[in-house]
């Protein structure tokens, strides 16, 4: 396997970024699945691995850098203008075919989000207010938030098991990931960079069940058919 994963391009420095409401979730839910993501070998990224006194921008440059996003939706996710200039940016990648993104919807019903309703919604109407004297920042949140949350996503109760719950975002991120670098390894095949004999790409793919990037890092294959878990 060591020919085959030199054959392979280089994957970005960070596979995942995480966009949440830090104080609501930092320490509990978004960190126990940031633990299991990179157990499971999957680079990911959180502002929280940002160095100290850099300019808060640079958070737009790992969106850049990342393949999927995982949008948390919480209570009070629009709380943050952070979150929504965040979600602005992951609208934007998505909309180029440059980032997948998977709406997570914690303790929050999609609906809500959908229609700003209840607290979510009147948290998001206090933003406009605050920032009415700048109608195009607020109007591209709205329409971030209305496109994100009408994506499939994954949806937690209050009733649902967490641990269950971080298990089926993983496996739903693996597969994703595993989907994309199939993809990216059949571009960089027919463009010629990569002298490998055609009938081996099935068996570069899937061998033991996983494929393979220049760390020789392990992607499960899995398919995940529940969207909702209560």
């Amino acid at each position: 396997m060591e020919a085959s994963s030199r054959l392979l391009p280089r994957t970005k420095h960070h596979q995942v970024f995480v966009n949440f409401r830090g104080e609501e979730l930092r320490f509990g839910f978004v960190s126990h699945l940031v633990e299991a993501l990179q157990r499971h070998g999957i680079n990911v990224f959180i502002d929280m691995f940002e160095r100290k006194g850099e300019d808060l921008t640079n958070l737009l440059v790992r969106i850049e850098e990342s393949t999927i996003a995982l949008v948390i939706f919480s209570r009070r996710y629009t709380e943050s203008i952070w979150c929504l200039d965040e979600l602005v940016k992951i609208k934007e990648r998505a909309d180029q075919g440059l980032l997948k993104v998977i709406p997570i919807f914690f303790k929050v019903e999609p609906v809500t989000v959908k229609q700003l309703r209840g607290a979510f919604g009147d948290q998001f109407r206090d933003r406009e207010w605050e920032y009415r004297c700048d109608k195009q920042r607020t109007e591209r949140w709205k329409e971030a938030l209305a496109s994100v949350s009408c994506k499939i996503g994954l949806t937690s109760d209050k009733k649902s098991n967490e641990s269950t719950f971080v298990t089926i975002i993983v496996k739903e991120v693996e597969s994703m990931l595993q989907q994309h670098g199939g993809c990216q390894f059949m571009n960089f095949l027919e463009s010629g960079q990569g002298q490998v004999d055609l009938s081996r790409k099935s068996d570069l793919l899937h061998e033991k069940g996983r494929i393979v990037d220049e760390e020789d890092r392990p992607l499960g294959l899995y398919k995940t058919p529940v969207k909702r878990w209560g």
